[in-house]
């Protein structure tokens, strides 16, 4: 490779191939409501930095206009779809917070639930956000008791509930593996009280049910082994248990 200099012509093009490549940022001559409608534009196509830019441009230059809070909703949403979840979860929260009577508010606190659980990794991780995820959830059915968004917040609850149940079902599992009964029955427990889904819930009552049987805890064995029949009767590990005839140890 040559280490000649680069002509300051073909530099300054290269410069301009590159910040080509970067957030589109709205003309200047756009103004008013146009500046609206060429974020919401880019929006559409899927632009989401370009789209993120304009919404707040439009916002810094019409504080006061009747879009002020479409344009606040579309500005977070276009972060959380542009990957920038924790930022989104702050603007959203700014507008379920700072203006609960807007039409866009439950949209808004609906929105601060999703974007935290965009910012949950995998379970293997830690669940933080998963836990912010589920108390901005449940701020939306208290706060916001006629939106017609509760059932998305449930489902969304319930899925950042699962996501903990199974951070400490493979806890849990850890410890089983390992002969630890009284650690891993303490995380059973604990997957258990976080409202799991029947996704995972028949493995977690069998592993409680053995773990249970291993130190003698007969009767809760039982009770756990109970439930597994009459919820998940059709399921491998209801017939894993069913086969052992009642005894877990």
């Amino acid at each position: 490779m040559s280490d000649a200099p680069i002509p300051w012509r073909v530099a300054v093009d290269m410069l301009a191939a590159l910040s080509a490549c970067g957030p589109q940022k709205p003309p200047a001559d756009i103004v008013g409501e146009d500046l609206f409608t060429w974020a919401q534009n880019r929006f559409d196509a899927e632009e989401y930095a370009a789209a993120r830019n304009g919404f707040q441009a439009f916002l810094l230059s019409q504080p006061l206009s009747a879009l002020t809070d479409s344009a606040q909703f579309m500005m977070a949403e276009s972060q959380l779809r542009f990957g920038d979840a924790l930022p989104a979860a702050e603007e959203f929260a700014r507008l379920a917070t700072g203006r609960p009577n807007s039409p866009w508010a439950d949209d808004a606190q609906l929105g601060v639930c999703r974007a935290y659980m965009a910012a949950s990794p995998k379970i293997s991780l830690s669940q933080e956000y998963a836990k912010r995820a589920i108390v901005e959830c449940q701020r939306l059915t208290q706060f916001f008791p006629g939106s017609d968004l509760r059932e998305a917040a449930q489902a969304l609850l319930a899925k950042a509930r699962g996501k903990l149940a199974a951070k400490s079902l493979e806890i849990g599992k850890y410890y089983f593996s390992r002969r630890f009964y009284g650690s891993a029955n303490v995380y059973f427990e604990k997957a258990v009280s976080q409202q799991p889904g029947p996704d995972i819930l028949p493995e977690l009552l069998e592993l409680m049910y053995r773990s249970y049987g291993k130190i003698g805890f007969d009767t809760e064995a039982q009770a756990v082994r109970d439930r597994l029949l009459k919820e998940f009767p059709d399921t491998p590990e209801a017939a894993h248990v069913r086969g052992d005839g009642g005894g877990a140890g």
